[in-house]
């Protein structure tokens, strides 16, 4: 069984590159893309994996260290909308 999810963050724009960077050296057990979408300042984070908990388990992880990341440098700047899991054949 495969599982797909996503997740939408806003983002300040100077910190696209840094993010991706970030979401991407996380250690995880399931597939992670990163899509940015400079223009609307909104990166999406799409997780694939063979069970919810391990989505859910990435996804905790990655929010973590963004809300890390943007505490250390000062910035309120951030949204995160809703954990949402999807089915694609």
């Amino acid at each position: 069984m495969n599982v797909f999810a996503q997740r939408d963050v806003t983002f300040d724009a100077e910190a696209e590159i840094e993010l991706k960077e970030l979401v991407e050296s996380t250690p995880f057990g399931c597939r992670i893309i990163v899509c940015p979408e400079a223009r609307v300042g909104l990166i999406r984070i799409e997780y694939r994996s063979h069970s919810e908990e391990e989505v859910r388990a990435c996804d905790l992880k990655i929010v973590a260290k963004m809300i890390t990341f943007f505490e250390a440098k000062g910035s309120r700047k951030i949204t995160f909308f809703p954990l949402e899991f999807t089915e694609k054949a």
